[in-house]
């Protein structure tokens, strides 16, 4: 923690991660003293289509449910590998670190979709799971401590946890999910040569983040919106930070 206070801590965390990891929380406060109902979150495909209810496929993945000891860990896992990937390889590639979350939700979206005996209702587990996966991918031997217990490499992390959430009794399918959409992203990205410049950012997400002021711009983003552009100059700028 920031040497300032909680304050300075939270201003002090990455932009996107904060906002998502402030979701998350805000949404549980939300449920845990029933200013909202979850059922009018939860991802319920019925509603979408034949009632509209279309921020479902944004709200469930905030949903955490109560406070617990599910909720303590899914914070830390958003702390440690949302702002371990947004501070670390995405330092300077917000475009890019957005466009994986948006690309991340629409797979699961189509999972949900199309394997409805699953239930997937609620997605912030494979969400999370597919942060940690990518982390996994780009710090393979970093030494991770788990709860103190014991060490493990980063290219085990995702599965030491499945593990540990098949132990206390969770069912591995979320986790296996968020997996597969982690992977799917690395091999499209990293993996596989013909397919990495299809996956760069559109247009919208540079127009979102330059509107918002929000993260690094992207050179080639800078550099066809020319010295008239208006938006990005120079360094780019954090929300919240200098």
């Amino acid at each position: 923690m920031a040497s300032g206070g909680p304050a300075e801590w939270y201003n002090s965390l990455p932009p996107i991660t904060r906002f998502f990891g402030t979701a998350c929380v805000a949404t549980t406060i939300a449920m845990e003293f029933n200013i909202v109902d979850p059922f009018y979150l939860v991802l319920d495909w019925g509603m979408v289509f034949k009632k509209f209810q279309v921020w479902r496929l944004v709200t469930s993945f905030f949903i955490i449910w109560g406070f617990s000891w599910n909720f303590l860990m899914r914070v830390i896992l958003i702390h440690n590998y949302g702002v371990g990937l947004e501070k670390g390889v995405f330092q300077f590639k917000t475009p890019e670190f957005l466009y994986m979350l948006l690309f991340g939700a629409l797979t699961l979206l189509s999972i949900s979709l199309a394997l409805p005996g699953f239930n997937l209702i609620v997605l912030n587990g494979s969400f999370v799971f597919m942060l940690l996966y990518v982390w996994s991918k780009h710090y393979p031997t970093q030494s991770v401590s788990i709860m103190g217990l014991f060490q493990v490499q980063g290219f085990y992390l995702p599965w030491a946890f499945l593990m540990i959430n098949m132990v206390l009794g969770g069912s591995p399918w979320q986790d296996l999910f968020g997996i597969l959409t982690g992977h799917f992203h690395y091999f499209l990205t990293e993996l596989n040569p013909n397919t990495r410049q299809a996956m760069e950012p559109p247009e919208f997400v540079h127009k979102f983040l330059a509107w918002t002021k929000t993260g690094h711009v992207s050179p080639a983003y800078a550099q066809r919106q020319g010295p008239a552009g208006g938006v990005f100059r120079g360094r780019g700028q954090r929300l919240g930070g200098n």
